[in-house]
């Protein structure tokens, strides 16, 4: 399916050739974007007809850029066929306020990274706040008042709205609306004399919004006592401590209305795709399905009947969108997994499997339509329950737990730099494996990796060791223990696993990894203590 690489030009770029077909482009080109969308440059022979654009990156919209961080959204206006939801992409400083506003569309959002404290009252006076990290929703019905800060990371987070035509910027502002209400109406609604309201904001659309405030206290020290209490529903969801529902190819974690009380109008899927793995051949009979693709890259072919298909490729940062109905799949096209979130304007999730259809059809029919062999139809008894996530027989699953390794192993730890967002790689000597899904190492004061996980503790920590060992640990990396007792020079780091990615391959296997000759005998010694500590605190932590 992928396009021919044309070796004779400097930059290997991609050229729309396939199995024979096809030309070598000779004028302008943007190669950049033609290697994200292999899918499009050469499409595949099973695609055919005319079918609206299914694809827009939040990297393509206009951001607006203010004190307190930015915000970018696409809509119908940047993807017209998406009528149901529009999103917003928002970052939030330390401190950051998104102003108190509230919007005629229900609002679902889902925490990228770092943390937030989210606050609302309903209509009967009752309030919420609570403070959210990645990983976690909230949902504010429509017409409900809140407002959203970050907290000492500051934090970035997707917005989801129930209409495709809301726009951001169109929300009802509290300063916007002093700003048009005339001095003596604010004096007799709020009891006080006019001068009060003297220095209300000018310039809102350019000092509110999205502003510069101060980190909020801890979560207790900002509570308001509400003479009605507090709401009935909560409006935020733990989705990452969600059981998620394991299968064969990845997992899946479903919230709507059944476990979000709250999230009446917006249902949703976080979808986790193994290398070599695909979501299954399947539709929506509800509604229409908006997509946020969070990690990986991804590949997805859109059936929408009378002999009409579309291929496009996703990576981080897309939306796409599949019509009402319509079937379609999404495939894992990389080596790391793929995570994306499925969206829909609806208070619940529902989606009819094409394999489980098959298999609880009368086998003769099913026969009699697609001249199927007795082998495939056998096959089929397996998807009686429903498979949602397919995995690639020539992939191996995604381990559920760290391997072991000898004491001395040299990994190569991958941080990422906030301003140019670019990776760092560094040998760390020694990780210890203090748990299924827990590993400890130490880093010297003074390294740039120490400063980046502060600001980022999004990590990677690859290990090749003897015994066809290979795989990486990422997830989350903390600070232990700033300076340890008995090497004040080092931090402990701690790295919460989320994913583990198994890279042996059938055809080799890893005989060994970094080899180390110590040319300083005192670090020498000194490591094995460092080792010891680092289990001790492990034990400590619990």
């Amino acid at each position: 399916m992928s396009p021919q690489i044309d070796a004779s030009t400097s930059n290997g770029a991609p050229e729309p050739i396939r199995d024979g077909v096809g030309a070598r482009i000779l004028g302008p080109r943007n190669v950049p974007l033609e290697r994200e969308n292999p899918a499009l440059l050469a499409s595949p022979s099973t695609d055919a007809g005319t079918i609206p654009n299914l694809k827009f990156s939040f990297a393509a919209a206009r951001n607006r850029l203010l004190t307190g961080g930015w915000a970018r959204e696409v809509t119908e206006r940047e993807l017209p066929v998406a009528k149901t939801l529009a999103g917003v992409n928002m970052r939030l400083k330390p401190g950051g306020i998104r102003e108190l506003h509230w919007h005629k569309e229900a609002e679902w959002a889902y925490m990228l990274a770092g943390r937030a404290r989210i606050t609302a009252v309903d209509q009967e006076g009752r309030n919420f706040i609570d403070d959210v990290g990645a990983g976690d929703l909230w949902n504010f019905p429509a017409g409900i008042p809140h407002s959203i800060q970050g907290l000492d990371e500051g934090c970035e987070f997707l917005l989801v709205f129930d209409d495709g035509s809301f726009s951001e910027n169109e929300t009802f502002l509290i300063t916007d609306w002093f700003a048009h209400t005339p001095r003596d109406v604010l004096a007799k609604n709020f009891g006080v004399s006019e001068a009060a309201f003297d220095d209300l904001p000018i310039d809102v659309d350019r000092t509110r919004y999205i502003f510069d405030g101060t980190v909020p206290p801890a979560l207790a020290g900002d509570a308001v006592q509400a003479p009605a209490g507090t709401v009935p529903l909560t409006f935020s969801h733990r989705l990452s401590e969600q059981e998620p529902l394991k299968l064969a190819g990845g997992q899946v974690r479903i919230v709507d209305s059944s476990n979000f009380p709250a999230a009446s109008t917006i249902a949703a899927a976080l979808v986790e795709v193994e290398p070599g793995g695909m979501r299954e051949l399947h539709w929506h009979p509800n509604t229409d399905e908006w997509q946020y693709y969070i990690s990986g890259h991804g590949r997805m072919t859109v059936f929408a009947s009378a002999a009409k298909a579309r291929t496009f490729d996703y990576q981080a940062g897309d939306v796409g969108y599949i019509p009402f109905a319509m079937g379609h799949y999404v495939e894992n096209t990389g080596d790391e997994p793929l995570r994306f979130l499925e969206m829909f304007r609806s208070d619940r999730f529902a989606d009819v499997s094409l394999s489980q259809w098959m298999a609880l059809t009368p086998r003769e029919l099913v026969q009699a339509h697609l001249n199927l062999d007795a082998r495939t139809m056998d096959a089929l008894a397996n998807a009686k329950d429903k498979p949602v996530i397919v995995r690639s027989a020539s992939r191996r699953p995604l381990l559920d737990a760290l391997p072991e390794w000898p004491i001395g192993t040299i990994a190569m730890l991958s941080t990422v730099d906030e301003l140019d967002e670019a990776p760092h790689e560094i040998p760390v000597t020694a990780p210890v494996r203090v748990g299924d899904r827990r590993i400890m190492f130490t880093l010297k004061h003074g390294r740039g990796s120490l400063a980046r996980l502060r600001q980022n503790p999004h990590v990677a920590l690859l290990i090749l060791g003897d015994g066809d060992l290979a795989f990486t640990a990422r997830g989350r990396a903390r600070i232990a223990e700033e300076r340890m007792e008995i090497a004040p020079g080092f931090a402990a780091v701690v790295l919460e696993v989320e994913h583990i990615d198994d890279h042996r391959q059938a055809a080799e296997a890893v005989e060994s990894g970094v080899g180390v000759r110590w040319t300083d005998e005192d670090a020498q010694r000194a490591l094995p203590d460092r080792v010891a500590a680092l289990r001790e605190l492990a034990r400590s932590e619990g």
